[in-house]
């Protein structure tokens, strides 16, 4: 008997499938609990992006409103606020999506947007989690104007979000070359085209994708540190007159002992604002990024210089920041012709670069 015992105990077939029907359900449920993740965070970006828009949108109403002949200049806007980020939100289409509530609250020229919901779980009902709870707040400012003052508006003339163009899939990522109008060098890697929220501190701010220009190469020898430009004025030509540009910033890498600090400099700000970018040197200034803005002449463009604060036609640069910053860029255009803009990586080559996300070009003021 005692051996015989001892080769039962000794036996270890079939042992591999009582061990996966063990361990399926609790695979199972470990997938079924990713995708239901990933589901709610594909909903709440989904949110934070109509909030986004809802909140700019009030701000323009505001500015509008408290402009009109005899309006009450203590008159308080939050009420406008809420309904044009309410009708923002409700213009979405939210399968999943339960509860969703938006409040906003204004104070020193900050609306405050927060908006709450739960996400609808595939598998997490099993173990009695039915929901995801999800939570946005968005920040924007509004101007509170003079009664009877007209309200001074711009025109833009190009936007560009790198929502459309391409088939990247949702937390993916691809480098393109002379992509959607943009173009590149072939000596560089592209425009890294990328969804994925946790590389830009877990935001989007517009829509589900931004670009990082410190890109992956896919042929040997080639820059990792890429540019795109894009030209204007060609039929017609630019008019003399002021423009602006805008556009979204924010560190992949990011730095603690900068927390809170906005280090990017336009060309016309004072020196000490670009010996605070000459001193934030970490990793090599990884997370730079330039910006040019250059009249075509002779049928042809200079190559921006890298690196050098003093290099002609820059107006912009960003070395860290540790959340999505609107940079505004007054342009002046003194004599009519083609220009172009022109966006290049300049830190240290690592394919860890800056990220940059819904550019504008208006005439006047980006509205």
């Amino acid at each position: 008997m005692s051996g015989l015992f001892r080769s039962f105990l000794k036996d270890a077939r079939g042992v591999s499938a009582l061990i996966f029907g063990l361990a399926a359900p609790a695979i199972a449920l470990a997938v079924g609990g990713g995708i239901d993740f990933s589901q709610a965070a594909a909903r709440r970006q989904r949110i934070a992006s109509a909030m986004e828009i809802g909140c700019r949108a009030a701000s323009l109403e505001i500015n509008f409103q408290s402009r009109q002949t005899g309006a009450d200049p203590k008159k308080d806007y939050t009420s406008v606020a809420n309904a044009k980020i309410q009708d923002s939100v409700n213009g979405l289409s939210q399968p999943g999506v339960t509860g969703l509530t938006v409040t906003a609250t204004l104070a020193n020229n900050i609306i405050t947007a927060v908006a709450t919901a739960a996400s609808a779980n595939a598998f997490g009902g099993i173990l009695g989690y039915d929901t995801v709870a999800l939570r946005v707040e968005r920040n924007c400012n509004y101007v509170v104007g003079t009664p009877g003052t007209p309200t001074a508006t711009g025109k833009v003339l190009f936007v560009e979000s790198f929502e459309t163009g391409h088939n990247v899939a949702s937390n993916s990522w691809t480098v393109l070359k002379n992509w959607n109008g943009w173009t590149t060098q072939s000596s560089q890697g592209g425009i890294e085209i990328n969804g994925i929220p946790e590389l830009a501190a877990n935001t989007i701010r517009f829509g589900n994708f931004f670009a990082e220009l410190d890109s992956h190469c896919y042929t040997s020898g080639c820059k990792t540190n890429s540019s795109m430009w894009r030209e204007f004025g060609t039929s017609p030509q630019l008019e003399p007159g002021d423009y602006e540009l805008s556009y979204w910033y924010i560190s992949r890498v990011r730095n603690a002992a900068y927390a809170g600090k906005t280090l990017c400099a336009l060309k016309t700000d004072p020196k000490a604002k670009w010996d605070d970018l000459v001193n934030a040197n970490w990793e090599g200034y990884t997370n730079r990024i330039e910006v040019f803005f250059q009249q075509k002449k002779s049928g042809a463009y200079t190559t921006p210089a890298i690196n050098n604060n003093n290099a002609a036609d820059l107006v912009d640069v960003c070395v860290h920041t540790d959340k999505w910053t609107e940079r505004k860029i007054p342009l002046k255009v003194t004599t009519k012709g083609t220009y172009r803009i022109f966006f290049q990586a300049a830190g240290r080559e690592d394919t860890y670069g800056g990220l940059i996300d819904y550019i504008r070009f208006c005439s006047g003021s980006c509205p």
